[in-house]
């Protein structure tokens, strides 16, 4: 993972469009245009309060029955203050969860009221790009042949189950970047024969070779069969190798608990006005060559002059309702929350391997 704040201005707090989830159909929020808190004062209409109340105090059961805390006790307190003063204090207890966690009141067309979080994971201004050249050099130190295949095993769950982009497949965003570069480089090698142009084309053609070698190898199930196995029989020595066997032991946990999850599928849950101008998540998320030398510098350039174009990004976001026709999970965006950090140390690790 490469981060890029202070080369990438991508305008992370300028989300100009309200967030809005297609699949819970229309929902407004009048409710919560009377103004409670932080001193109440009665707007000219309520919402009826028999009713309102009922529906509330049903959706909040539902809520905190999958979290499993406790709520206060309102029965003294008058209508509607004793609405806002659970909505506060459910939301301080979601807070220590560690994610985000917004807790909101809806009002549905046939004016039912009910609760719903909003769960987002910020991913920064952050490029998570898994270099896979530096598992190829392990592969040829035969010291460190149990190493590499540790990583190749983690490697085939984030290509074969989280589904991250390779890119040497032209689905990819970064083959497109791939193909741009080879022009440019062939381009400035025959106009201009220089040193650096010299490196930066030799950094190309293993690229280009390697990494089609790196996904014959990651394409192969067997390592992702054998994860567990590889995982239970491995015999860290250094810092280092500690290092890489918590990080394989985090992956393997994330594929017993998470088998079928896929790091983009809360991605798309956001409504962008303009989707031109918007940073998908498989721009920024993708297996790579190499996240050092010239070739990088180059196309991490590229990318974060195409990003400054945009306004908007892809994250995930996750919108529960809490009522008896929906599904919620006390889960939320845990996968996500501990799939993201993981990435990030795994390519800590890939950056700094003996």
């Amino acid at each position: 993972m490469v981060n890029i704040t202070g080369i990438c201005t991508r305008c992370t707090g300028s989300k100009k469009v309200q967030e809005q989830f297609c699949t819970v159909g229309t929902l407004t929020d009048g409710f919560l245009k009377q103004q409670f808190l932080p001193l109440f004062e009665k707007g000219e209409k309520l919402p009826n309060s028999i009713q309102t109340q009922k529906e509330f105090f049903n959706s909040l059961a539902i809520l905190t029955g999958l979290y499993g805390f406790e709520i206060m006790d309102v029965e003294n307190k008058p209508y509607p203050y004793n609405i806002l003063l659970t909505h506060s204090y459910v939301q301080k207890q979601l807070r220590k969860s560690g994610q985000d966690i917004e807790l909101t009141i809806l009002q549905g067309d046939s004016g039912m009221v009910k609760l719903a979080t909003n769960h987002t994971y910020n991913t920064g201004n952050t490029l998570y790009y898994i270099p896979v050249l530096p598992v190829y050099r392990l592969l040829q130190n035969k010291k460190q042949k149990q190493t590499a295949e540790l990583f190749l095993s983690v490697f085939a769950y984030l290509y074969h189950i989280a589904g991250i982009p390779y890119y040497r497949e032209n689905s990819s965003c970064l083959f497109y970047h791939y193909e741009c570069m080879e022009e440019w480089l062939i381009d400035d090698f025959e106009n201009d024969e220089t040193e650096e142009s010299n490196s930066a084309l030799s950094e190309f053609n293993q690229a280009i070779y390697y990494g089609d070698v790196m996904l014959r190898k990651i394409y192969n199930l067997y390592h992702l069969n054998y994860f567990k196995q590889r995982t239970e029989s491995y015999r860290p020595s250094t810092s280092f190798e500690k290092d890489c066997l918590t990080v394989a032991e985090k992956t393997l946990a994330l594929l017993l608990e998470y088998p079928d999850y896929t790091i983009f599928q809360n991605t798309s849950n956001r409504e962008f006005e303009y989707d031109d101008g918007v940073i998908k998540a498989e721009q920024y998320i993708s297996f790579i060559a190499d996240s050092d030398g010239l070739l990088y510098e180059n196309i991490a350039r590229v990318i974060n002059d195409e990003f400054n174009e945009c306004s908007e990004m892809e994250e995930p976001t996750l919108l529960q309702i809490y009522n008896t026709k929906n599904q919620p999970s006390n889960k939320g965006l845990d996968f996500e929350y501990r799939l993201f950090p993981l990435i990030n140390d795994l390519c800590t690790l890939l950056n700094n391997t003996p």
